[in-house]
C-alpha cells in the first residue's frame, strides 16, 4: 500500500468521528432546567419558556419541571424533591433557571439536586442582598413592574380621567404594589382619586371574583383600570388566568391598563408591561454568558425592561390612541360596539365613587384658592 492510500486509509476514522459528532451535535447541547413556581403549564409560562428556549437556541435545551404540591407544608415540597430527584436520575442540568419567587426559594434549599449548576431567577422582584449573597452561584433578571409609567400613561392618553380604580389581591407582594401606586397618583391628586376595591375603609376584606366582576362593570366612563394582580381571592383560593381573563372579556366598561401580559388579549387596553416572552429571551442571554464562562455570582443582577404594547380592538371601544412608539396588535375587524356601564353595585362602592367626586371637587376649589 502506497504512503497516499495509507494517509487516506488512516484518516478515514478521523472523518467517521467528525461526522458521528456533527450528528449528535443536539444531544451534547448543553441542558437548562426551567424551575416554574406554578403546578401546570400556562400559557403564560409557556411564552417564557418559548422566550428561553429562542434565545438559547442550539446552544442548550431546555427541560422543564413544575412544583406542584399537595399541600403547603414542608412534607409536600419534599415530595417534589424526590420526584425530581427520580425523574433527573443522575442527569445533572448546566444551568437552572427558577421561575418565581418558589421556584428560587425550592432551588435554592434543594440545591443538591443540581450540584454545581448556576442558578438564574426571574419573573420575580430582585431578591434582598443577604438572599443573594448566601445564594452561592447565582444571579437572575428581577421584575419591577411598571406602575408609575403606567399611572403616567393613563392620564397621558385620557387627561380628562377622574378616576383609577387599582385592582389587588391580599398578597404581601401586592400591598408593595399599592404603595407604588399610592406614591405614583400623587401628582394627579388634584384632578382625580385613587381607589383600591377590597381595602377601603367598611370594605376592607378583599375580593372574590364577583364582586370583581360587579367593580369592572361599574367603572364610570372617566374612569381607568390599573390590574396590579389578582392570583388569589379574598378566601386564599388561587385565581386562574383564565378566570380573570373572562371576567375582564365579559365584564369590563372601562379600560383597563395591565403591568404583565398574563391577560392580555382579552379586552384589556394593555401599557407598559414585562411580557413572558421578553422575560424568557432576557433571561436566556445571562444563562449564555455564564455557559461561555462567565460566574453568576459575579454577576450583577439585571431587570427586565417593560415595553408598551396594546390591543388596538380594546383602544377602538375606548377611543383611545396607543402612543407612536408603541406596539399595537390586534387591530379591530369591524365597528366596535361600546359596552354600557352597568348599575354601581354595592353601598360602600357607591359611596366610594361620590366620595371620589366630592373630593375632586373640594381639590379643584383648594388648589384654585
Amino acid at each position: 500500500m502506497s504512503y497516499k492510500h495509507l494517509t487516506q486509509f488512516r484518516l478515514l476514522p478521523a472523518f467517521a468521528l467528525i461526522w458521528a459528532l456533527a450528528l449528535c451535535g443536539p444531544a451534547l447541547a448543553a441542558q437548562v432546567l426551567l424551575l416554574h413556581s406554578g403546578p401546570v403549564p400556562t400559557p403564560w409560562n409557556q411564552r417564557l419558556a418559548s422566550g428561553l428556549i429562542e434565545g438559547l437556541g442550539k446552544t442548550a435545551s431546555v427541560r422543564q419541571a413544575f412544583l406542584k404540591a399537595d399541600g403547603a407544608d414542608e412534607d409536600a415540597y419534599y415530595d417534589i424533591y424526590r420526584r425530581l430527584s427520580e425523574d433527573l436520575a443522575g442527569d445533572k442540568p448546566e444551568a437552572v433557571v427558577a421561575q418565581g419567587t418558589v421556584a428560587f426559594a425550592f432551588a435554592r434549599k434543594y440545591a443538591d439536586l443540581f450540584p454545581d449548576a448556576p442558578l438564574i431567577y426571574c419573573a420575580m422582584p430582585r431578591p434582598a442582598l443577604e438572599t443573594l449573597s448566601q445564594c452561592g452561584n447565582c444571579t437572575g433578571l428581577s421584575m419591577a413592574p411598571p406602575i408609575r409609567e403606567n399611572v403616567d400613561l393613563i392620564f397621558a392618553m385620557r387627561p380628562g380621567t377622574r378616576l383609577v380604580v387599582a385592582i389587588a389581591d391580599r398578597t404581601p407582594a401586592s400591598a408593595r404594589l399599592m404603595d407604588r401606586v399610592n406614591q405614583a397618583m400623587g401628582p394627579y391628586l388634584d384632578r382625580a382619586q385613587i381607589m383600591f376595591p377590597g381595602f377601603e375603609t367598611g370594605d376592607d376584606q378583599g375580593l372574590d371574583l364577583p364582586t370583581l366582576g360587579d367593580t369592572l362593570a361599574s367603572v364610570p366612563s372617566k374612569g381607568a383600570v390599573l390590574l396590579l394582580s389578582f392570583s388569589e381571592d379574598r378566601d386564599g383560593n388561587p385565581i386562574a388566568d383564565e378566570e380573570l381573563a373572562a371576567l375582564i372579556r365579559e365584564r369590563a366598561a372601562s379600560p383597563i391598563y395591565l403591568i404583565g401580559d398574563a391577560v392580555f388579549g382579552t379586552g384589556a387596553v394593555g401599557g407598559w408591561m414585562i411580557t413572558a416572552r421578553k422575560m424568557g429571551v432576557d433571561t436566556a442571554s445571562v444563562v449564555l454568558n455564564i455557559l461561555d464562562g462567565e460566574n453568576a455570582n459575579e454577576m450583577l443582577p439585571r431587570a427586565t425592561r417593560p415595553v408598551q404594547r396594546f390591543d388596538g380592538t380594546a383602544l377602538a371601544r375606548f377611543g383611545l390612541k396607543a402612543p407612536a412608539e408603541a406596539e399595537v396588535v390586534n387591530p379591530p375587524a369591524g365597528k366596535v360596539e361600546e359596552r354600557p356601564i352597568l348599575p354601581v353595585t354595592g353601598l360602600v362602592w357607591a359611596v366610594g365613587l361620590a366620595g371620589a367626586a366630592a373630593l375632586a371637587v373640594f381639590l379643584r376649589r383648594r388648589y384654585k384658592a
